[in-house]
């Protein structure tokens, strides 16, 4: 079964960000905890850590976009 990396609510009042760029590729394997993919918020340039391990399977939004909170990003395997 797939697992979906969303867009993470990084402050209380972000209600989208921009997916700068993504670290790894589609066939990487990652683990839990792992930088994929930096993300700009209204204050500043975050890392957005894997929130599990798997193989990145299908990057669905690309770098450059504004994305709303809780938007797939990506599908692991």
């Amino acid at each position: 079964m797939a697992k979906e990396i969303r867009m993470p609510r990084m402050g209380i009042t972000m209600k989208e960000g921009v997916l700068v760029e993504w670290l790894v590729s589609e066939g990487a394997t990652i683990r839990r905890g792992m930088v994929i993919a930096q993300i700009e918020t209204d204050k500043a340039v975050q890392e957005l850590e894997s929130p599990v391990s798997g193989v990145l399977a299908r990057i669905l939004v690309p770098a450059g976009s504004r994305v709303p909170v809780d938007t797939v990003l990506a599908l692991l395997d």
